[in-house]
């Protein structure tokens, strides 16, 4: 959160034309500090040759003040302590006193803050009135700096209503600012978005561009602590945009972002972010708040478990907070320490001393990290069987479960069901849990970017985890399959929301594409992409950001799967089987005519292992020619192996319970990737992949609706892909074939917007990076999942002919994120794809005896078990492309 710097306004007057335009540099100082600088450096030395001091003086301070706002803060010292001596020389009182207030912040943003704090002293004895009022905001701005807020509030009641009165808006803007973040800090948000409207008010009405940016960032602020996301992303990024505007970089915008980014779990952003604003302040000499980056860095890398960089980033935050007397942000640095070897050794750490590091925290103001203690010390006392420790810390805990984030009331219900469980009441236990699994569904329902839904349901991990324990350690199957479902792909059981018909992000999306296009011509053709792929990263941002701001819908939050009664009913003769990991163990639920079933099948290790050369068997038998002689009877036999031993695992321990039945499989992270029609007790049998059973329903029941037309699809630079298109085409009366460039995307999205069926050849791009710019190549370029989510109406059953574009990526846990996923969440109720490389000659004739079978009527699910048990005995190319692809969604 930005404290708004020093704005300056003309001083006493003083002839001539060099008087005049060190005037005018000190009135754009703040305003537009290059501008400023221009100014001051035109008059400086010929103030000084002239001896015109009081000049000097103005010319200096607006040179210094321009350099702080340009984050050059040693300049920024030097032309101001410069000012100070030509005052002095000039024996203006007023020169010096408004010099020393320049000088004093520029000191304090130094790391300098006794200096600071005796030169703006000062400089409040020298000036009277308005510019004493301004005096006071300087000296209440650095009291906030050293975190004295009392103080700090007290001296801006007696400036504001001097500024009000005299109309300077500059200086009501950014005391008005920088009084929001001590409401913020102390979650007065009312009184913080009336002192933000007022400023940003004052802000337009006198067209104050840069005192307006650090107001909109700060509403960010509001927004972020309040738990709206996208609202606060929204006001950073327009921060940002105006900040470019005077060629600025803020690293405290850098702090901002990263913690939200951190908050919905975003966690390799932000870990890039905050490490920006650790170098950019650093660069800037801006050393008393370097160690609040690091502070944030130390608690992103914790949660990534980088437990060597959390204590070092940790360690030197607390070094900085000591240095400059930051008595708060010391405590707050000291828990980020514990919590660094609490994650090393959590036998060694005392839960009085965790409890300890609580008191100290709600103490100094930290209120959310405070209740995190107490949970952190009730769960290590519950762990060390200190049962009466235990129910003190965590009956402290869960009294702000009606408070605060979403994220702290969860985690408060989370303490009330762990208390509730060591007392004994169990059913009590499980409605907190439920509770806070509640809050978090509520929170993820606001968020209208699958992306940040996605990573921000690992809020709900820990509750679910405990439900998941509770129902096992009860032997109850159905609350077990109940507390899975809670923390799988809930991120997709809401529908993305569209963002508003915004023509930059269209442009945006299409520039994109064009720019992903260029880069693969200049690879083919060998020349240099450097500018090109730097304008792509510049260009996914903006994508991604944008995309990010859309607020979700009301009234919609994702929940777990249907009753139990309404899955056995949907599923008819068919079973589902979900896997659930546990404790290092592998588990799977099984429901057959609505007899629900628990099995312990195997450590969760050996499956991975098992799946280890996979893709790369599949892989070699696809791709024939480039093998070494005899690779195609190796690639084989690996994966012949594999599937023996994958069934051994996961399939026939079930047999007993699903018989022959149709499968609808809900995998486990670790199984995300296994290729079932490789498993001997899957040939011939229709498999239906989901990324939940909620979700599953959801699709069964979109399956059944929709009566538009089928769309065939063929890409570019594809040998094989037209064939592909022109057989299905033909297979279905009425179709709509678009080839060459009527393949391009807007195009195909028009067309398939609503569509019944979708059939897309082409080739595909896995973005393991970003799962949301995954994309599949047409004639102007790739398609991104982006553009599928913003689909009014989304295909019915899509098959997508594209190497990878089945594979999912596990994101946060439980979710995933892809192709498949995103078409599934927009309200596609089947996907048909490959989970890697296929051959294109193999392809065509798989898809041709595939959309004959649904032609009649056939079941996706069904129709692509008959067509992959057909290729087993065919080459291996042909049984490899065939064993790709998987069924996702109703089937």
């Amino acid at each position: 959160m930005p404290q708004l710097p020093l704005a300056e306004a003309p001083g006493p007057a003083a002839p001539g034309m060099l008087a005049s335009t060190a005037e005018e540099a000190l009135r754009l100082a703040a305003l537009d500090p290059a501008a400023a600088r221009r100014l001051g450096a035109g008059v400086v030395d010929r103030a000084r040759s002239a001896r015109a001091w009081d000049t000097v003086s103005a010319a200096e301070r607006a040179l210094g003040v321009a350099a702080m706002n340009l984050g050059e803060l040693e300049t920024s010292v030097e032309h101001l302590r410069r000012a100070v001596t030509a005052a002095r020389r000039a024996d203006s009182g007023q020169r010096l006193g408004e010099a020393r207030m320049s000088l004093a912040s520029a000191l304090v943003l130094r790391g300098l803050p006794g200096q600071a704090s005796r030169t703006i002293r000062a400089a409040r004895a020298d000036l009277v009135g308005l510019h004493g009022a301004r005096a006071g905001v300087q000296h209440a701005a650095i009291l906030q700096e050293l975190g004295r807020y009392d103080q700090a509030l007290a001296v801006l009641r007696q400036s504001l209503p001097v500024l009000r009165a005299e109309s300077d808006a500059e200086w009501a803007a950014r005391a008005l600012s920088n009084r929001s973040l001590i409401h913020v800090e102390r979650r007065a948000f009312r009184a913080a978005r009336t002192d933000l409207e007022e400023a940003r008010h004052w802000c337009d009405e006198r067209g104050l561009e840069l005192p307006g940016a650090y107001a909109e960032q700060n509403l960010g602020c509001l927004a972020a602590t309040r738990g709206d996301v996208p609202s606060a992303l929204r006001h950073f990024n327009d921060a940002e945009v105006r900040y470019r505007e005077f060629g600025l970089l803020e690293p405290s915008l850098f702090v901002d972002r990263a913690k939200v980014l951190l908050g919905v779990r975003l966690l390799a952003e932000a870990r890039a972010t905050a490490e920006a604003a650790v170098a950019a302040y650093a660069e800037q000499g801006r050393d008393v708040h370097v160690p609040e980056a690091l502070l944030l860095l130390s608690t992103v890398a914790l949660v990534q478990g980088d437990h060597a960089t959390a204590r070092e980033a940790a360690d030197e935050a607390l070094a900085g907070f000591r240095r400059r007397g930051r008595a708060s942000a010391v405590v707050l640095a000291r828990y980020a320490r514990l919590q660094a070897d609490l994650a090393d050794e959590p036998a060694a750490v005392d839960p009085a001393r965790v409890a300890r590091a609580a008191r100290e925290l709600q103490d100094a103001g930290w209120t959310v990290p405070g209740f995190e203690a107490l949970v952190l010390a009730g769960r290590l006392a519950l762990d060390q069987g200190r049962r009466a420790s235990a129910h003190r810390y965590l009956a402290a805990a869960s009294s702000a479960r009606s408070t605060g984030p979403a994220e702290v009331r969860a985690r408060a219900w989370l303490a009330e069901a762990l208390l509730r469980r060591a007392e004994g009441r169990r059913p009590a236990a499980l409605a907190a849990l439920r509770a806070g699994a509640r809050i978090v569904d509520e929170h993820q329902a606001t968020l209208g970017a699958t992306e940040l839904r996605a990573h921000v349901s690992a809020h709900r991990g820990a509750l679910a985890r405990w439900g998941l324990q509770m129902a096992l350690e009860d032997g109850h199957p159905r609350r077990v399959l109940e507390w899975a479902e809670r923390d799988r792909a809930s991120a997709l059981r809401v529908r993305p929301a569209r963002p508003p018909e915004d023509p930059e992000l269209s442009r945006d999306l299409a520039e994109l594409r064009s720019t992903m296009a260029q880069i693969d011509e200049a690879r083919h053709d060998g020349t240099d992409d450097a500018r090109l792929v730097h304008r792509q990263v510049a260009l996914e941002r903006r994508v991604r950001d944008r995309w990010r701001t859309a607020s979700g819908r009301s009234g919609t939050a994702s929940g777990p799967a249907r009753p139990l009664d309404d899955l056995a009913a949907a599923l008819g003769e068919a079973a589902l089987v979900e896997f659930v990991e546990v404790g290092g163990a592998l588990l799977a639920v099984t429901v057959v005519e609505g007899r629900t079933r628990l099995h312990p099948l195997a450590d969760a290790d050996e499956v991975p292992r098992a799946m280890t050369h996979v893709p790369f068997a599949l892989n070699r038998l696809a791709r024939p020619g480039r093998g070494a002689r005899g690779g195609t009877a190796a690639a084989t036999a690996v994966l012949d192996r594999a599937g023996e031993t994958l069934d051994a695992l996961l399939v026939r321990p079930l047999l007993g319970a699903v018989g022959d039945r149709a499968l609808v499989v809900v995998p486990s992270p670790a199984l995300q990737s296994v290729v079932w029609s490789t498993l001997p007790s899957c040939v011939g049998r229709a498999v239906t992949v989901s990324p939940s059973a909620a979700l599953w329903q959801r699709a069964q029941r979109s399956a059944q609706h929709g009566v538009g037309p089928t769309i065939a699809v063929a890409g570019p630079g594809l040998p094989g892909a037209r064939e592909e298109a022109e057989r299905v085409a033909a297979l279905h009366p009425g179709s709509s074939l678009l080839v060459d460039d009527a393949a391009a995307s807007e195009e195909v999205l028009r067309h398939v917007d609503g569509a019944q069926r979708l059939h897309l050849a082409a080739h595909g791009r896995v973005r393991a990076d970003n799962p949301l710019f995954s994309s599949v190549a047409l004639a102007d370029g790739p398609l991104t999942v982006y553009d599928l989510e913003g689909l009014a109406a989304a295909p019915r059953h899509v098959v997508l002919s594209a190497c990878n574009a089945g594979r999912a990526q596990a994101v946060a846990g439980q979710e995933v994120l892809g192709f498949g996923a995103a078409l599934l969440a927009a309200g596609t109720a089947t996907v048909v794809a490959p989970v890697v490389q296929v051959s294109d000659a193999a392809t065509v004739p798989l898809m041709e005896a595939f959309h004959r079978a649904v032609a009649t009527g056939t079941s996706p699910a069904a129709a692509l078990a008959d067509a992959q048990a057909g290729a087993r005995g065919s080459t291996g190319e042909e049984r490899a492309t065939a064993a790709a692809f998987v069924c996702v969604g109703a089937g």
